[in-house]
């Protein structure tokens, strides 16, 4: 659609609206209040230098040939106007109207070609690629119907409907008849009201039922995509399969086979909610209950002979599990998070940490496991249930799952200690080793879910309040893999980094709402990563930019930043008391070595409110300093004095952030 709209403009081509519906069988677009020709003024088109188009010989050059060819006249016809110096050639194309109908099939074709989809399909013997083989098109204009050729494909004055009513080719006079056609035929175009319609039927479905009205919006959506008819039937599964593990009936019934699971008190009952694209009969609904049922008898199967196998005790079956073709195997991966986590949980943990080592050495087992192996989804999960059943933990069965938390946005982090630090290690162990490995995220391509493992990263210390440096764990991160593989390139190390830092900006930005210049302050002028330390600083700036308190405080920052800025001399910290001439300036010097203890602590506390708010002592001093000292004083030694102690004052401003680059 938005192709269509800006094709559409870029040929001066007037409409009130573009709609767009699709099926899974169908894309249909409207073009409301469409003009019927378009009237193009007369301009001109400047071409190559005069120059360039003759050779020492006075002969014309294919340069100036070739630029009157390319408009269908002779090079005399050509105008020749002198612009900035130089004398051009100049095409002066004439005023001319065109069809809007004329234009139409290029400007889909131009639509349909410029369709951003990561994977498209070929067919046929042209070379042309699209999400799906397009089999047949119907264009009109107004009441008439265009015959034409868009992306090789013959537009016809046919459609088809539904292939179970089977009527083949139905032709095709107007655009009402079309709309009719299609509503006869029980196709429902519009995509908003085939979800409304789904999601009526469930609801009806359940409350019959009298089960428990949870709705799968996610699902809902996804079903919608793949019917143009939707009918909707109540099913039913042995109950003898209501043993098997929540997350299994899930993923078999409502994942795989995409069907709703009806639940009543909270728990899973054996029945659930189908979708036909034909009309419903009892053969089209025994024949789906029969689909489901050997699936379920492999996922019993499965979980009957791990358990019984116990993948516990098969640690060394890890070494034929490869991580990534450069940095080893899983059984490698779990010896690099050992030494990983007993640093976060030393580090970053205060050592509450307990069962990690534990719940590290059999936090990936489930690979091996039959049912991960069949149905990938469930890994961690089905770990998790294992360790329950073997009689592992708590914390160290629900470490298993919790700790590949968060995967989603919506998921949340996870619950206990031993998992966050296990979830910390594993997501830095595959960031750092994908960087290292060459094979960073680029806008198509996301080896082991890189973005994901960031924003899940960041998100744990944040959420969970932990204090760490992820610059100093992607150096830990980094000589473990040196250790062990001499084919990385260390090289990479610092765009890891950047990495982190940008994905910790635009968590700052888009999940807590902070602006550019607020995030920009702190992140932009420190050199470490800290996301919990720099959230609680961000927001502190945050805080006080609402706070008329600060005005003076923001103000003098940028007033002695300007200051600084212009000057050309070197300036330290170092301030000689000697050199003091004016009170004013002796009362600020002595105000900051007064206060400077205090500040200390609020930083060791990361107490930044306070530390903010301590700083607004100086505010009077630094007005008194301005009014009644010339800071430029003609004497370099005075000069450069009173310089070191605005630079002390901007130091100890900037332990927060760059306030001074604040948009106040």
């Amino acid at each position: 659609k938005k192709n269509i709209e800006a094709n559409l403009s870029k040929e001066s081509i007037n409409f009130s609206d573009c709609k767009f519906f699709y099926t899974n069988l169908r894309l249909i677009f409207v073009l409301q209040d469409v003009i019927t020709s378009v009237n193009h003024e007369k301009k001109l088109i400047k071409g190559p230098p005069l120059s360039k188009c003759f050779d020492e010989e006075n002969k014309l050059t294919k340069t100036g040939s070739g630029f009157a060819k390319k408009h269908n006249i002779s090079f005399d016809q050509l105008k020749k106007l002198e612009k900035d110096g130089v004398e051009y050639v100049f095409y002066e194309k004439p005023k001319f109207s065109q069809h809007t109908k004329d234009l139409l099939p290029s400007i889909l074709e131009n639509s349909l070609i410029g369709v951003e989809e990561q994977k498209k399909m070929k067919w046929g013997k042209a070379n042309i690629f699209f999400i799906r083989p397009i089999r047949w098109m119907l264009l009109f204009f107004g009441d008439e119907c265009i015959q034409t050729s868009i992306l090789n494909i013959k537009t016809k004055n046919y459609t088809y409907g539904p292939r179970w009513l089977s009527k083949g080719k139905v032709i095709i006079k107007n655009q009402d008849q079309f709309f009719l056609f299609l509503k006869d035929s029980k196709i429902i175009f519009d995509q908003e009201q085939r979800k409304r319609l789904i999601e009526e039927k469930v609801i009806e479905i359940i409350k019959t039922e009298n089960c428990e009205e949870i709705i799968e919006a996610e699902l809902i959506d996804e079903l919608s995509c793949m019917t143009e008819s939707p009918y909707l039937y109540l099913g039913n599964f042995p109950k003898k399969y209501l043993d098997l593990p929540e997350k299994v009936l899930e993923y078999v019934i409502q994942d795989t086979q995409k069907h709703f699971l009806l639940r009543k008190d909270g728990n899973i009952i054996n029945k659930f909610i189908g979708l036909s694209s034909i009309e419903i009969n009892k053969e089209l609904i025994s024949g789906n209950e029969t689909v489901i049922n050997p699936r379920l008898d492999d996922a019993k199967f499965f979980i009957t002979k791990d358990l019984s196998n116990n993948i516990f005790n098969k640690k060394e079956d890890l070494k034929k599990v490869i991580f990534h073709k450069k940095l080893g195997s899983v059984h490698d991966k779990i010896k690099r998070l050992a030494i990983l986590a007993e640093h976060i949980n030393k580090n970053h943990f205060m050592n509450n940490g307990k069962y990690f080592i534990d719940l590290i050495e059999i936090c990936k087992l489930d690979l091996i496991s039959n049912m991960v192996v069949e149905m990938p989804k469930l890994q961690g999960y089905i770990g998790s249930y294992y360790a329950q059943q073997q009689g592992f933990n708590e914390k160290i069965s629900d470490g298993i799952s919790q700790h590949y938390l968060p995967v989603n946005p919506e998921d949340q982090i996870p619950i206990n200690i031993d998992a966050q630090i296990v979830s910390i290690a594993d997501k830095l162990d595959t960031v750092v080793g994908i960087f290292l490995a060459n094979e960073k995220p680029t806008g198509t391509r996301d080896p082991l879910g890189v973005r994901r493992s960031t924003n899940g990263l960041i998100r744990v210390l944040l959420e969970g309040k932990v204090y760490a440096n992820i610059y100093d764990l992607i150096d830990i991160s980094k000589e473990l893999f040196s250790k062990n593989y001499k084919n990385l390139n260390p090289d990479l190390n610092e765009d890891c980094k950047n990495f982190f830092k940008e994905k910790l900006f635009f968590i700052l930005k888009d999940d807590f709402k902070f602006n550019d210049s607020e995030i920009k302050s702190v992140l932009w002028y420190s050199n470490y990563i800290d996301p919990y330390t720099m959230f609680r600083k961000v927001s502190t700036i945050h805080a006080a930019l609402k706070n008329g308190d600060f005005i003076a405080l923001f103000s003098n920052a940028k007033r002695i930043s300007n200051i600084l800025k212009k000057s050309k001399l070197k300036i330290s910290h170092e301030i000689d008391e000697n050199l003091l001439r004016e009170s004013s300036e002796k009362i600020l010097y002595n105000e900051v070595n007064d206060i400077r203890n205090q500040l200390d602590s609020y930083l060791s506390t990361k107490d930044y409110e306070k530390y903010l708010n301590h700083l607004n002592i100086l505010n009077k001093h630094i007005t008194n300093f301005f009014d009644e000292v010339i800071v430029n004083a003609d004497e370099e030694d005075i000069r450069l004095n009173r310089l070191s102690l605005l630079a002390k004052i901007e130091n100890i401003y900037n332990q927060i952030g760059n306030i001074s680059t604040l948009n106040t």
